[in-house]
């Protein structure tokens, strides 16, 4: 079996699915740990048994990582590490340096561009979030990055004085917020979620095909324009991997 791992700075994902084959294959299990709280024995006790191989993509620190380098050690697991590449197939990244762009923005481009050959944007919602442009011919374009909705709340409680609350204090459901809590977090959301639609739409509105991924980007599924795939990470850490070490 083949273990996939995706190590953000908030969560890690994986999903385990068989080895071998050409195409990705059904998904034999899924799930995901908070990455801070991760150690060698919380990834011994979710990780499926009998996995042969780790292919794993992180824009986490190296402890993060070596912490999976651990485990696969321990289970006598051959490990392969994704890295950001200045080209793939005929995708050609647009920074001089690739390896200070995350892996995780690479692996959703290269993704995207086994689903068209039409000028895309991948947008990615998760601790920041990423939109990134490529060319028909598959030039990236660039993009752009701007803070998620919990770095949006972190950054506020950090640099206010007089701001502060509890996890316990949050609100839930839609509406203004009647407590410092609630009108935060919804002022939060709703910035975040604006920015991104009107990126989204003048994607569209450019020729562009949109797809996105992220948790924070599950709103964008009421667009029927608007292609929401959760694991984009994950199809580009396979297809990346699988024809690299094919």
């Amino acid at each position: 079996m083949l273990l996939l791992v995706d190590i953000g700075n908030t969560r890690l994902k994986w999903r385990c699915q068989p080895l071998g084959s050409e195409v990705q294959g059904e998904v034999v299990r899924r799930g995901s740990l908070p990455t801070q709280e991760l150690s060698v024995e919380l990834l011994d006790s979710h990780f499926p048994q009998g996995v042969q191989q780790i292919w794993f993509a992180s824009v986490a620190d190296t402890r993060i990582n070596d912490l999976v380098q651990e485990w696969a050690k321990d289970q006598c697991v051959t490990v392969v590490q994704a890295q950001t590449q200045a080209q793939w197939q005929d995708l050609v990244n647009s920074y001089t340096q690739c390896s200070r762009m995350g892996v995780d923005r690479w692996l959703v481009m290269v993704a995207a561009r086994q689903l068209t050959k039409q000028p895309v944007c991948v947008i990615d919602c998760g601790s920041a979030s990423t939109l990134d442009f490529v060319a028909a011919n598959g030039q990236h374009e660039g993009g752009y990055i701007l803070p998620g909705q919990r770095l949006m709340v972190q950054s506020l409680l950090k640099d206010t004085a007089n701001i502060s609350f509890k996890t316990q204090e949050l609100e839930v459901g839609v509406g203004y917020g009647t407590s410092t809590a609630g009108a935060v977090v919804k002022g939060a959301k709703n910035l975040h979620q604006a920015g991104i639609k009107m990126m989204a739409t003048q994607a569209l509105e450019q020729g562009y095909v949109v797809y996105v991924t992220g948790g924070d980007g599950e709103f964008l599924k009421a667009n029927n324009r608007i292609h929401f795939i959760e694991d984009l990470v994950l199809d580009g850490l396979w297809t990346c991997l699988y024809h690299t070490l094919a």
